[in-house]
């Protein structure tokens, strides 16, 4: 699915958050206890728990051991403690933690085998410990987040971008042909697509000048500077200041600028040698074929793209509600961590937060339109998707909410964009905004002398 983060661990579903309660005991698995949904009222349920006394008995011995294992007294060796001084110390610990694990596992389980999605993590339960040697019997009622209907899932307009095949593969062969660009020294006025070497210092300074050079056309320095050294020719000199049309603002201090020389760009012939060089391949056929590919794959991928994007976006705005915030705070904070920043700021957390809340949203609204139209996953299909690290339920979610999505895609109305012609293409490059600095030739008499001595062709 689009956008879907890989954190790689069974603790997560496809979409990045975890599992209600995600901490699972470690070790056999197996059901050695019952449950029964007792009251179902609303969006609560009721369930009542049995744990065997034989797994009981287990976990007091394990973290029995482990507690006599850490634990350091006089006159025993560690690990040797007796169990009933252990108990006598620890014994109300010990029976909380023998508790915290069955409810953490039970719940996991539950969750897993009953396919709910909590309202919230924290369920409610009456505190009650178990006992050594007994059956443990005990309540927990839980909230279940019930997801809107979900609005607007069919007849979706998506545009896609026609593939001109021959230009695409013509401009990237062109752009490999950039990569290996060479420049040469030319004695003529520099023109669109020249490298200008030049030599700057601020007004009154006296140390050695920086060097620097700009190719013409790619406005390197500020928007105006490519104007000020198209037509020079090696040796001109002049005078030049960044300015702003506000008159409060601070000018930025006069600059004198000398060329030193023009480059002109030389680009490598279209033969088997520039095919070798370029992609490693024996001659130019076997390049543009491989090129082609290349092509037709990305844009493969990018149309895969652009149709799920379109769809969630449309979802999204269709289906506006609040989900469960600990799945919300789970994502964030996975969103966060993974950007290994120790502080955070604001604008980072509330960034992530929104990006998490969207997450959610679109894995409950795929979640919903699979449920409402009875989309189905066989154990043969989880079998053959799952991983060693995950669990059924996050395979579940993942191959459930792919065909919920290959469903909307199905019923949207998708076309092809009409090609723009060259009008649309240059009304682009008018409504970017322009830049409120700008370079300005400073007229004075050291630059009028400049230009009579080293002078400056305009074509």
């Amino acid at each position: 699915m689009a956008d879907a983060p890989d954190l790689g661990s069974g603790k997560y579903n496809l979409w990045g958050f975890k599992s209600p309660l995600s901490h699972h005991l470690k070790g056999n698995r197996e059901d050695f206890y019952m449950y029964d949904i007792v009251k179902s009222e609303d969006n609560r349920k009721t369930v009542h728990f049995t744990e065997s006394a034989e797994r009981i008995n287990g976990l007091f011995r394990k973290i029995r051991k482990q507690i006599s294992k850490d634990l350091e007294m006089p006159g025993f060796r560690p690990g040797k403690v007796p169990k009933s001084i252990i108990d006598k110390q620890y014994g109300n610990i010990i029976k909380a933690e023998v508790a915290d694990s069955v409810r953490q596992k039970f719940t996991s389980d539950l969750l897993e085998k009953e396919d709910w999605i909590l309202d919230d993590n924290d369920p409610e339960s009456k505190i009650e410990l178990p006992v050594e040697g007994d059956s443990y019997n005990f309540e927990m009622t839980f909230s279940l987040f019930e997801i809107p209907e979900p609005e607007g899932t069919e007849g979706i307009s998506i545009e896609i971008p026609p593939l001109d095949l021959e230009d695409a593969v013509e401009k990237t062969i062109e752009s490999f042909r950039e990569k290996m660009i060479n420049f040469e020294t030319v004695d003529r006025p520099s023109e669109d697509g020249d490298l200008v070497l030049l030599e700057a210092r601020s007004a009154g300074n006296t140390e050695e000048p920086q060097k620097f050079n700009v190719r013409i056309g790619e406005s390197q320095i500020g928007e105006d500077f490519d104007q000020l050294v198209t037509g020079a020719i090696t040796g001109f000199e002049f005078a030049a200041r960044m300015d702003n049309e506000d008159p409060e603002e601070e000018k930025p201090p006069v600059h004198r600028f000398r060329v030193t020389g023009v480059k002109c760009p030389v680009l490598p012939d279209l033969n088997d040698e520039f095919a070798e060089k370029a992609a490693g391949v024996e001659n130019l056929e076997e390049l543009r074929k491989k090129v082609e590919e290349s092509v037709r794959t990305r844009y493969d991928q990018e149309v895969v793209y652009l149709k799920e994007r379109s769809v969630i976006d449309s979802i999204l705005a269709s289906n506006p509600f609040d989900p469960p915030e600990y799945m919300v705070e789970n994502l964030k904070k996975d969103y966060v961590n993974r950007l290994g920043e120790e502080d955070p700021g604001e604008e980072t957390l509330k960034a992530a937060k929104e990006l998490a809340q969207n997450k959610v949203r679109e894995f409950l609204i795929l979640r919903a339109l699979a449920e409402k139209e009875d989309i189905q996953i066989t154990d043969e299909e989880i079998d053959a998707d799952k991983s060693p690290e995950e669990s059924a339920s996050s395979v579940l979610d993942r191959l459930r909410n792919k065909k919920a999505m290959e469903l909307i895609l199905d019923r949207a109305d998708i076309t092809e964009k009409k090609p723009r012609g060259n009008t649309d293409a240059g009304s682009d490059k008018e409504d970017m905004p322009d830049s409120s600095w700008r370079w300005v030739l400073i007229e004075d008499d050291n630059q009028e002398a400049a230009g009579e001595t080293a002078g400056k062709e305009k074509s």
